[in-house]
């Protein structure tokens, strides 16, 4: 499945003018005190996370003077335990951030924006800064990147506009883009028809239930696509004889050619041995390899997909990682067992 859009971590800055010692070991208590301003810890944790910025007695809220506590306890924990142990009155200020959502657009991004503003209003922005104490907490900022959003996006893969909007709350925004995401998708692709692709995998070995879970484990993971349809089939590989396949088909948003370049990948185990065949199919017409051995001159084919392999390893989330590590494995113990009997 494709994740259309994720939200960021909840934040505040607090302010204490007494009781100093005690507010602090509230907040140890809390959360985990990081070593990371106020800038990178906004783009490296996720929805899961709240933050709290503390600035000490006469500090302002300037980002080079505050302390970054991150907690998967939601931030009422930490108030509540203020005000239990009478600390509440040490606490000169308490100020929220806005909230921020984070967008997966593809093709062009500034058609993909307009689109949304003209839903949800609001003004463009400059990215830059994430940290903004600056900008009321009713309202919230919506980035866009063209990467998955299935790990942390990177700074550099952050588009360098965002989308400021006012008064309207982060849920609300992030329901409303779950909701009318695949829309613009399409609207930043400048289509709104999708890639109808077909994957057909090919196994001497017949291991065919882990390649499946294979590419699944790649598809999902990469948030390639959509599923449409799985079934069995044959292709005739010689005269008079014919071969099982099976076949997968998705919608996707993605290029076709990117989903030969995994494809390519997905034929190679981590030795960079081929151990299996991945067909694309798009309107009916094979996908040849050809292009790609056009664009990686010196290279061989297994060079290639053992590049493409790397790179579907790399972009993957933990537990797909870990997930095509164990398939393939298995497929491993299997071909063992085989070559055994």
């Amino acid at each position: 499945m494709l994740s259309i859009a994720r939200t960021g971590p909840e934040s505040l800055i607090l302010r204490a003018t007494e009781k100093v010692p005690a507010i602090t070991a509230a907040l140890d208590a809390w959360g985990s005190h990081v070593d990371l301003d106020p800038e990178r810890a906004l783009w490296i944790y996720g929805a899961n996370r709240r933050i709290v910025f503390f600035a000490f007695p006469g500090d302002d809220f300037e980002e080079e003077s505050l302390r970054t506590y991150v907690s998967e306890n939601l931030h009422v924990m930490l108030l509540t335990t203020l005000v239990n142990e009478r600390l509440i009155s040490g606490v000169e200020q308490i100020k929220l951030l806005p909230g921020s959502i984070m967008m997966r657009l593809l093709g062009d991004v500034e058609r993909g924006i307009a689109a949304v503003q003209a839903d949800l209003g609001g003004e463009v922005i400059a990215r830059d800064p994430l940290y903004r104490n600056d900008i009321p907490s009713t309202s919230s900022i919506v980035y866009f990147t063209k990467r998955s959003l299935v790990k942390p996006v990177p700074m550099k893969d952050i588009y360098a506009k965002a989308l400021l909007v006012h008064h309207r709350s982060k849920g609300a925004i992030l329901q409303f883009l779950t909701m009318r995401g695949t829309e613009y998708l399409s609207d930043s692709l400048g289509t709104p028809d999708w890639n109808d692709i077909e994957i057909k995998i090919y196994d001497a070995n017949g291991f065919y239930d882990l390649h499946r879970q294979r590419l699944w484990a790649a598809l999902q993971g990469l948030e390639a696509g959509l599923a449409l349809e799985e079934r069995w089939g044959k292709d005739q590989a010689f005269a008079l004889m014919s071969v099982p396949v099976y076949r997968v088909r998705i919608l996707t948003p993605m290029d076709v050619q990117e989903i030969k370049q995994i494809a390519m990948g997905l034929e190679y185990n981590s030795a960079g041995q081929r151990f299996a065949d991945f067909d694309v199919f798009h309107k009916d017409r094979k996908v040849s390899a050809y292009s790609e051995l056009e664009a990686h001159p010196g290279l061989s084919r297994n060079a290639i997909g053992a590049k493409f392999r790397n790179e579907i390893v790399k972009n993957l989330d933990s537990d797909s990682r870990n997930k095509l590590f164990d398939l393939e494995e298995q497929i491993r113990f299997r071909s063992k067992e085989k070559q055994k009997s």
